[in-house]
């Protein structure tokens, strides 16, 4: 549990170290993960977004400060320099005035009614005095002393200065709404990143706003136009220069630039507080995960000071110290009691049949010697032995009742010559018939046939045969216990089972159902030819003599021959749909050769 833990702290650091590197590589290892876990006071991870916001601070690098926002300027008619949006802001007020004068005068109706023809005297009018003209430059006669008269009525002093006004207030209007034309922003790309989008989208309305102010203007100075032509009356005109929302606006964007300031006067702060969070969300994750674990682990402490210092609810209530006291007593006792390991020795001698090896005792067991120096490179027949006899011989240990006792022996003869299994037998019977039970599990069929010879003479004692059955299908492999097969037990050999397994045999079609026909089917036909062509030759030569189907008995022999050995190759996927029909002729074969041993075979296979 600790070395999980572990792993999930390293898992972990990993992640937080790639994500809150910057834009330099920091090392972050698995003991700082765990001393930031203990300092954690986070309770929710990060939203999405928060996550993504700190993770682009920890990647930024500073960036200078900006200071506010600086509008062009104006130098206004008192000779003030004013910003141009108080400038503007003041426009229309200065146009309804100057529209709301009039020149007092002798009027001509004519030019009043017809504005276009006034504009063209008036400059004619200024043209003759320049000229100092007494005729007219259009039709060549002479002016009328009294026209000239009313027309410098019409054309007064006073109706000059409200025309100068107007057109300096044009002209003023004009550098006005050209200076808002050319109101232009810092980029986004100045500012932080996360900081970006607001500032485009704020900076896109105030392009907007701005432009609904040069469109106030330039209703103004249409007013303003209109006006000049109009000096001889006064009248109201509905005109407006509102630059409240530029000014809101404005002041948004004021806002954004203080807080990209204000990050980077603190920028190391700021960028601190990022990996703290990021850190913090990370661990977060693996909470619920750590809190398992150690609660796992102060369980599995607590068992282990419990072993240590004993106590109740164990087995054996004495402290570790106490129970390793009484294995050196009782190492003393095994000592004393089986001193130079005479009696092992003698049973190892006896089952090998050999006398170059043989035990020795010592403080803390048994040393095996191979003519008097420590035996090595033993092969896996002695090891064997040595392992079976030294069990049979704890069997009589003080602190085990045989009578009351469970034993179970797993295959005592593998590796052992075909000599020694008689040996064994022989141990195994005598060593173990006393237990309350016993049993014995074997893959060979010569050891398993002493088995049930013995045990059915075996009287006052329950006795069951059972055999494990393997198959494999798609979930895996899989075994379950049944009772052995009376072909088994009623007969000397393993011929009269295999016969029944291939007889009663039915393909699935799979290669886990078909695997162990072919070496069936070969152990089969081998028995079968020995007594039916009794000879030292091979099986392919004593098959050639059977008398049956050549084409048949070619595909018996590739099936059981091929498939029952290593050739170098798999086993053939394609065979799998040959398995029932190669079982069918050999069985075929067995009959039309034999017909009464068939039939006897067939009859015990069916019961």
């Amino acid at each position: 549990l600790e070395n999980d833990r572990g792993k999930l702290f390293s898992a972990i650091a990993k992640t937080i170290g790639e994500s809150t590197s910057g834009s330099t590589l920091r090392s972050y290892r698995k003991p700082d993960a765990q001393a930031a876990y203990l300092r954690l006071k986070a309770t929710e991870p990060l939203a999405d977004p928060e996550l993504e916001t700190h993770r682009g601070t920890v990647r930024q690098e500073v960036m200078p400060a900006l200071g506010k926002l600086e509008l062009p300027l104006i130098t206004a008619k008192t000779g003030q320099k004013v910003d141009v949006l108080s400038h503007s802001h003041s426009a229309a007020s200065r146009a309804r005035t100057l529209i709301g004068r009039s020149a007092q005068a002798a009027a001509i109706k004519r030019l009043i009614d017809n504005p276009d023809i006034a504009m063209w005297v008036e400059a004619g009018v200024a043209l003759h005095d320049a000229h100092e003209g007494k005729n007219c430059e259009y039709c060549g006669q002479s002016i009328p002393g009294e026209r000239l008269q009313a027309l410098a009525d019409h054309f007064s002093v006073e109706d000059q200065r409200l025309k100068e006004a107007i057109e300096a207030e044009r002209v003023d209007l004009h550098a006005t709404m050209e200076v808002l034309r050319s109101v232009t922003f810092r980029d986004q790309t100045a500012l932080y990143s996360e900081l970006r989008r607001e500032w485009t989208d704020l900076g896109e309305r105030l392009m907007i706003a701005l432009g609904k102010l040069w469109h106030d203007l330039n209703a103004i100075d249409e007013a303003l136009s209109e006006k000049l032509v109009q000096r001889t009356k006064a009248y109201e005109v509905e005109v407006e220069s509102d630059v409240v929302p530029c000014r809101e606006l404005l002041i948004a964007m004021d806002a954004v630039i203080a807080r990209h300031d204000a990050k980077t006067a603190g920028f190391d702060a700021a960028r601190d507080a990022a990996r703290a969070a990021i850190e913090a969300h990370y661990l977060l994750s693996i909470r619920e995960q750590v809190t398992e674990l150690d609660k796992g682990i102060k369980d599995i402490q607590a068992e282990i000071d419990l072993l240590n210092s004993g106590g109740e609810g164990l087995p054996d209530t004495r402290s570790l110290e106490a129970i390793e006291q009484s294995i050196i007593d009782k190492q003393a006792k095994v000592s004393s009691s089986h001193a130079g390991g005479e009696g092992l020795t003698n049973h190892l001698r006896q089952f090998l049949g050999r006398t170059d090896l043989r035990f020795e005792s010592g403080s803390e067991g048994y040393q095996v010697l191979r003519r008097g120096k420590p035996a090595k490179r033993l092969s896996e027949g002695e090891k064997t032995a040595i392992a079976f006899l030294y069990f049979l011989v704890q069997l009589k240990d003080q602190d085990f009742d045989l009578s009351e006792g469970i034993v179970v022996i797993d295959d005592p003869i593998s590796s052992l010559d075909a000599s020694a299994i008689y040996q064994a037998f022989s141990f195994l019977k005598n060593e173990t018939q006393g237990a309350k039970q016993l049993f014995i599990l074997t893959h060979n069929f010569e050891f398993l046939r002493l088995l049930l010879n013995w045990v059915k003479s075996a009287k006052g004692c329950t006795k069951s045969y059972s055999m494990v059955l393997c198959a494999e299908n798609a979930s895996g492999r899989t075994a379950r216990l049944a009772q052995l097969d009376r072909l088994l037990i009623d007969h000397a050999t393993e011929y009269h089972y295999l016969f029944k397994v291939l007889y009663t045999f039915r393909s699935d079609g799979t290669i886990m159902g078909c695997y162990h026909v072919p070496n069936i089917a070969r152990k089969v036909l081998e028995t079968f030819l020995d007594f039916h062509v009794p000879s030292n030759r091979s099986l392919y030569q004593k098959l050639d003599e059977t008398v049956f189907d050549p084409h048949k008995k070619t595909a018996i022999y590739k099936f059981s021959n091929d498939l029952s050995h290593h050739t170098g190759k798999t086993f053939d996927p394609a065979l799998v749909a040959e398995t029932q029909k190669n079982v069918t002729y050999l069985l075929e074969m067995i009959e039309a050769v034999a017909p009464l041993h068939f039939e006897g075979l067939k009859l015990l296979s069916e019961v």
